[in-house]
């Protein structure tokens, strides 16, 4: 029988082999071209805002007894230092370390110093075994916790999909599964990767065969197409919100995790999620099956 008991970080539980735990939420702060970021020099932040976003995640996860983790993205290796140093002086692990691969290079060599060890947070993301020199830095620091992304098109199917992890097409003949394995990763997280609402529909599919054949933790970032929809007619913000909420639904009845987007979009992301979570009680508790 499959051990299905879930990762633990800190009292963090992120379930896997079933979808009985709530998904981890996960908001994504420093993002590209987000509004408390300064345009020229991406390590200069209001960190005031940026203390009220995270707070903000933080009651929400409270308020809906979901469970969340902060994302700290980057675009640059000096960037990544300065949100990382103000993460730790307010914060503490576990989080995922997102952003450039050279700022998250940059990220894991930071917190050494600071003495932040490497089960403490996720890196996020791997999607082949070929860059030997993300591969080495791996090794070197003892990553214990994996996000690897699943690249795809929109038309590739829920099969397509678990083949790219699972059949042996990476270097000395592994699969990508196997080669993160063989390097001591004991936390393999499984991100669908969306590109529209059909490959949406595809990764949930896939979250399901992976959580039953694998036994691994799957979400994906289901919001991530919603930026086609915006109008310049209409507010973004609000002309968008309305369709994460709905996603989100979707999303949280098939996931262990899931990235729902930028830290300000956490109250709707919650609140959507809290309402899908209450729908899988009301069918468990009736045994009314769909």
């Amino acid at each position: 029988m499959l051990d299905t008991s879930p990762y633990m970080y800190g009292t963090i539980k992120l379930g896997r082999g079933t979808f009985e735990l709530p998904p981890v939420l996960i908001g994504t702060i420093f993002y590209q071209g987000e509004s408390i970021v300064d345009r020229k020099k991406s390590e200069i932040f209001s960190e005031i805002k940026a203390k009220k976003r995270i707070d903000a995640q933080i009651s929400l996860s409270k308020k809906y007894k979901i469970p969340n983790l902060v994302e700290i993205s980057a675009t640059t290796p000096k960037a990544m230092k300065k949100y990382l140093e103000f993460y730790l002086d307010n914060y503490g692990p576990p989080f995922i370390l997102g952003g450039t691969f050279d700022a998250r290079i940059d990220g894991i060599e930071y917190l050494e110093e600071r003495g932040v060890k490497p089960d403490e947070y996720i890196y996020n993301t791997i999607s082949n075994l070929k860059n030997k020199k993300e591969l080495e830095i791996i090794k070197k620091y003892k990553i214990s916790s994996v996000v690897i992304l699943i690249l795809g098109s929109e038309n590739m199917t829920s099969t397509q999909r678990y083949i790219y992890i699972t059949e042996k097409n990476q270097p000395n003949n592994l699969s990508l599964i196997e080669g993160i394995q063989n390097m001591g990763i004991e936390k393999i997280w499984v991100d669908g990767g969306v590109i529209n609402l059909k490959s949406l529909a595809y990764i949930l599919e896939t979250q399901v065969m992976i959580s039953k054949s694998l036994n691994l933790p799957v979400g994906t970032a289901p919001n991530l197409f919603l930026f086609k929809y915006s109008s310049p007619r209409l507010n973004i913000k609000f002309h968008t919100r309305y369709r994460r909420a709905s996603i989100m639904f979707i999303a949280t009845q098939f996931s262990n995790f899931i990235f729902y987007g930028a830290i300000e979009d956490a109250k709707e992301s919650f609140a959507s999620a809290y309402q899908a979570l209450e729908f899988k009680d009301v069918l468990k508790n009736n045994n009314i099956k769909l």
